[in-house]
C-alpha cells in the first residue's frame, strides 16, 4: 500500500506556464471514429493515460493496426472503413466508462460477432441498460449478462446496425447517445435515435467530431437525431489534432485563483469543443481573468485576498467534471455556495456527491447533500483548527480518493494553498497514482509550480 502523498504548498503567486495533456473524451471518440474510418489518421496531442490505453489495446486485439508514439503524442490508426477484422475478441475495459459505452455500440456495427466483455469491480455496477436496450431494440447486438442485466460482464452477440427509430435513455449518461450517434453513421440504414433528457455539451462534442470524419451533418431538433449512413473518412491530411484537457485546465485555474499571479496554457484555442470551458465563467465570479486567444490561454489573478465571496448557487450540469474543483477549494471562498445538476455524478467512477460531503466535512465544513445537489458552508476557522490539531500529532489530514482522479486532483489543488503560511504539508492524499486515468503526470506539473 503506497504511503498518502502530502502536498507540499506553493508560497508565491505564479508565474507559469502549464502543459496539459490531451482530452480523454476527444481521444476516446477519435479513436473510434479513426478506427471507423477509411485510410489512416495520425491523432496529435493524443492523452495516453489508463483509459486511453485500455481504447487503444481493445482496437488492437479487434485486428486494428494502430502506431503509437508517447513521446510525440500520436497515435496513427488505420481504419476499416466500417468494419471490424476479428469478430471474435475477449475485451477489458477497466472503469474506463467512454472505452465500455463506445466499444460496445462499436462492436456492434460488425455482422456474426461475439464479444466477451468484462470491467474492474467499479465498472460493473455502472449503468449500460440505456445503450444495450437501444441495441437490442434496433437488432444490433444480443447480450447474456452473465451476473446482472444490463451490467458487465457480458457477451455480445452483434448482428450490424439495421436502422430504424429507436427511443434512447442516456439520462445516466450522455456517452450513451454518442456511443450510438458514431455506430449509427456506420449502419445501413437511415436511424432516428429519440433521446430528449441528455447532457448536451458531450455530446455536441461527438457531433463536431463526427462531421470532421466526414459524417455530414446530423440532423437534430428537440431530443430527435437523424442519422443518414455515410462512410467516415480520415481528416484533411491525415491528421486530427487532439484538444488539451479542459478538465485538466481547472485544477491549474483554480490554484491561480487562490494562489494569485498568472498562468499561461498553450494550444488552446479561443473556441473549444468542451463544455469545460464554462468553468472559467465561474471562476471569473471571484476575480480571475482569462484571455484567450488563438493558440493560447493566459489567466491573471492580480490580487487573490479580493476574491468575491458571497453566497452563490450554480448548475453544473452541463460541466460537471469541474464540479469537484470548485468543491475543493470553497472552504477558501467564504459564505456558501450550492451546487445543483449533479446527481448523475453519483454513478461515475464512484458517488461524487457523497464523496466530496464524506471529505468536505473531514476538514470541518458543513455540508448539506441531496440528491442532485451539494450545499457547502465554509467554515476557514474549523478548518485550521483541524489541520493544526492533526499538525500537532504530526499528522496531515489525509484525503480518500475513492480511486477516483478527480478527488485526487482536486483536493491536491486546496493543499497547495499555504493555509499557516509556513510552507509546511498540511493535507495528504491517498492513493495519487489514480490520476493515471487521465493525467498521469498531474503531480509532476504541480511541481514544477512551485518558486525555485
Amino acid at each position: 500500500m503506497v504511503d498518502p502523498l502530502p502536498i507540499q504548498p506553493i508560497t508565491a503567486p505564479l508565474d507559469h506556464t502549464v502543459h496539459l495533456p490531451g482530452s480523454k473524451s476527444i481521444t476516446n471518440r477519435a479513436l473510434i471514429l479513426a478506427a471507423l474510418s477509411e485510410g489512416t489518421t495520425e491523432l496529435q496531442g493524443a492523452l495516453f493515460s489508463r483509459d486511453t490505453n485500455l481504447m487503444i489495446s481493445a482496437l488492437k486485439q479487434l485486428g486494428f493496426e494502430c502506431e503509437t508514439n508517447e513521446t510525440t503524442q500520436t497515435i496513427a490508426i488505420t481504419g476499416c472503413a466500417g468494419k471490424i477484422p476479428n469478430k471474435n475478441a475477449t475485451i477489458e475495459v477497466g472503469n474506463a466508462g467512454t472505452v465500455a459505452r463506445f466499444l460496445t455500440a462499436f462492436l456492434s456495427i460488425q455482422a456474426e460477432g461475439r464479444y466477451e466483455i468484462d470491467g474492474d469491480s467499479a465498472m460493473r455496477k455502472r449503468p449500460m441498460l440505456g445503450l444495450t436496450s437501444a441495441l437490442e431494440t434496433m437488432h444490433a447486438a444480443q447480450f447474456e449478462f452473465h451476473e446482472k442485466t444490463g451490467h458487465f460482464p457480458f457477451t455480445l452477440y452483434s448482428k450490424g446496425i439495421q436502422g430504424g427509430q429507436i427511443q434512447v435513455d442516456a439520462s445516466a449518461s450522455s456517452q450513451i447517445l454518442s456511443a450510438l450517434l458514431m455506430a449509427a453513421v456506420a449502419g445501413k440504414k437511415d436511424t432516428e435515435l429519440i433521446c430528449p433528457n441528455v447532457r448536451p455539451s458531450y455530446v455536441q462534442i461527438t457531433l463536431d467530431m463526427m462531421e470532421s470524419f466526414g459524417s455530414g451533418r446530423i440532423e437534430t431538433n428537440n431530443g430527435i437525431y437523424k442519422i443518414n449512413p455515410a462512410r467516415y473518412t480520415s481528416p484533411n491530411r491525415g491528421i486530427y489534432a487532439i484538444e488539451p484537457d479542459l478538465s485538466a485546465a481547472s485544477y491549474f485555474l483554480a490554484l491561480n485563483l487562490i494562489l494569485g499571479g498568472s498562468l499561461h496554457i498553450p494550444n488552446l484555442g479561443s473556441s473549444p469543443l468542451q463544455g469545460d470551458a464554462r468553468f472559467v465563467e465561474v471562476l471569473a465570479h471571484h476575480g480571475l481573468r482569462v484571455e484567450p486567444s488563438n493558440n493560447s490561454w493566459k489567466a491573471c489573478q492580480p490580487d487573490p485576498t479580493s476574491i468575491q465571496k458571497g453566497h452563490r448557487e450554480i448548475n453544473f450540469n452541463t460541466f460537471s467534471d469541474t464540479f469537484l474543483t470548485y468543491a475543493a477549494i470553497a472552504p477558501l471562498l467564504g459564505n456558501s455556495v450550492r451546487i445543483c445538476g449533479i446527481g448523475h455524478t453519483r454513478h461515475q467512477e464512484t458517488d461524487r456527491i457523497a464523496g466530496m460531503a464524506n471529505e468536505l466535512s473531514k476538514l470541518g465544513q458543513l455540508v448539506k447533500e441531496e440528491e442532485d445537489t451539494l450545499t457547502i458552508q465554509a467554515k476557514p476557522n474549523e478548518l485550521r483548527a483541524r489541520t493544526h490539531r492533526a499538525r500537532n500529532e504530526g499528522k496531515l489530514i489525509e484525503i480518500e480518493t475513492y480511486d477516483d482522479h478527480r478527488f485526487a486532483m482536486s483536493f491536491a489543488i486546496l493543499g497547495s494553498y499555504d493555509l499557516f503560511e509556513d510552507g509546511k504539508p498540511w493535507l495528504a492524499i491517498k492513493n495519487p497514482s489514480c490520476c493515471g486515468k487521465t493525467f498521469p503526470k498531474f503531480f509532476d506539473e504541480l511541481a514544477s509550480l512551485h518558486p525555485e
